[in-house]
C-alpha cells in the first residue's frame, strides 16, 4: 500500500515519505526539506485499515484511511505567494489521486465500491516553522487482497 502511494506520488513529480510516530511533524518536515527538493509529501504512519468479510466468507479489499501533507517552499514569505503555492499543490494532489486511483483499479474485486473514496484536501498556505505551503489531504483507498482464495 505504501509503495503504491510512493509510486503514484513519483509519477506526478513528488517524493513521498512516511512519517514516524516519535518526532514532531514539523521536525520531520524540516529535516526532509534540508535534503530533498520540494514538492514533498509526508504520509502519516498512523494508517487505519478495515477488514470486512463478504457473504461468502472471503475478505473484501482492505480499506485504509490515509492522511498526507503535500507541501512546497514558497519563494518568499508573502501571503500571496503562499496562497499561489498552496493552489499549485492542490492541483498536484488531484493529479496524485488520479494516478493512485489508476494503479488501484487492477486490484479491485468489488465493482460497486470505488478504489478511492472520501478524497479531500484543506489548504495550508503557511505550515510549520519553515512556512511551507500546500494542502493537507485525506482519502480512503482500497488495496489488493493478498493471499485470498
Amino acid at each position: 500500500m505504501i509503495q503504491l502511494i510512493k509510486d503514484a506520488a513519483a509519477s506526478v513529480g513528488v517524493v513521498a515519505f512516511v512519517t514516524n510516530s516519535t518526532d514532531k511533524i514539523e521536525t520531520q518536515l524540516n529535516n526532509i526539506t534540508k535534503i530533498q527538493q520540494s514538492p514533498i509529501m509526508l504520509v502519516s504512519w498512523d494508517i487505519n485499515t478495515s477488514l470486512v468479510f463478504n457473504k461468502n466468507g472471503f475478505l473484501e479489499n482492505p480499506s485504509s484511511d490515509i492522511v498526507a501533507l503535500l507541501v512546497s517552499k514558497p519563494g518568499d514569505a508573502t501571503k500571496e505567494t503562499a496562497e499561489t503555492v498552496s493552489a499549485e499543490m492542490a492541483v498536484i494532489f488531484r493529479q496524485f489521486i488520479q494516478a493512485l486511483y489508476r494503479s488501484l483499479i487492477p486490484f479491485q474485486t468489488q465493482s460497486d465500491i470505488p478504489a478511492i473514496s472520501n478524497a479531500s484536501y484543506k489548504h495550508v498556505p503557511i505550515h510549520g516553522l519553515g512556512k511551507h505551503s500546500g494542502v493537507l489531504g485525506r482519502f480512503t483507498m482500497r488495496t489488493a487482497i493478498a493471499g485470498n482464495c
